[in-house]
């Protein structure tokens, strides 16, 4: 397999914080990558925990690149850092954005960490297209799509031209399964569970927190839901609001 000459670009890169002896594991998003947690990670370790926020593979280097990865390569990458946290913590703690949520709630049926933060996990969206993308990802591996941003960081810019301005029914089919593992997986969450989802949120309906939040064995669990934020909370509007739910979540300081 040719695997080029790529590059991971710089506000992708993989972040890891080193602070106490709880960890904290953060799992991005499809086409998003670790930049969408970054200031999340910062204030979490600055209350002590070790942070760690994996690249997902495919992610943040190039569409080409994207294209050689799938559900199972997200997974394991993400595993894979909860392993290398768990040898040097005495305890993970997992929070996911989106596919990250839906990959944390995969991993939270089968690790039983102590304590879980979804945000807006993709148990279910509002385009039910993706239901179509196996079929469709015999024919397109990506699709142009309208989007008219801009962004002033050239990082960021990059990733627009490189990620979002496609769809690619290749990878949606690979999240889909990944979607569907997922559904599964909730009734066998016994984690403390904080569930969190955005009132403007485009991508992901309300209705999969309330799923979520309604399927988990978890005793103690807790549905919030943001006002203004949309999809990406953990880099909206509210962000400050919705890293202190998280951290004081983890910290098991009740709001």
């Amino acid at each position: 397999m040719d695997f080029g000459n790529y590059k991971t670009v710089k506000i992708s890169e993989p972040i890891f914080l080193k602070g106490g002896d709880i960890g904290v594991l953060l799992v991005h998003g499809y086409t998003g990558s670790p930049h969408d947690f970054s200031y999340m990670a910062n204030e979490l370790n600055k209350a002590g925990f070790t942070v760690s926020v994996p690249r997902l593979p495919g992610h943040g280097t190039c569409g080409e690149d994207f294209l050689k990865t799938n559900a199972d390569d997200w997974l394991r990458r993400a595993f894979d850092a909860y392993y290398d946290l768990q040898g040097m913590c005495k305890e993970v703690y997992i929070c996911g954005l989106s596919m990250g949520g839906v990959i944390s709630l995969i991993m939270a049926a089968q690790l039983k960490p102590k304590k879980l933060v979804t945000l807006a996990a993709a148990t279910h969206v509002f385009d039910n297209r993706i239901k179509l993308t196996p079929l469709l990802a015999l024919f397109k591996e990506k699709m142009p799509r309208e989007n008219n941003e801009k962004y002033e960081d050239p990082d960021l810019e990059y990733l627009r031209k490189e990620y979002w301005s496609y769809n690619w029914p290749k990878q949606a089919a690979e999240l889909y399964k990944l979607m569907k593992i997922s559904r599964k997986s909730v009734t066998q969450i016994i984690s403390d569970t904080l569930v969190v989802a955005a009132r403007n949120d485009n991508t992901v309906p309300l209705s999969a927190a309330e799923f979520i939040y309604n399927n988990i064995r978890s005793e103690r669990r807790k549905l919030l839901v943001f006002e203004r934020s949309g999809h990406v909370l953990s880099n909206d509007i509210e962000k400050e609001a919705v890293t202190e739910a998280v951290k004081n979540w983890f910290l098991g300081i009740e709001a």
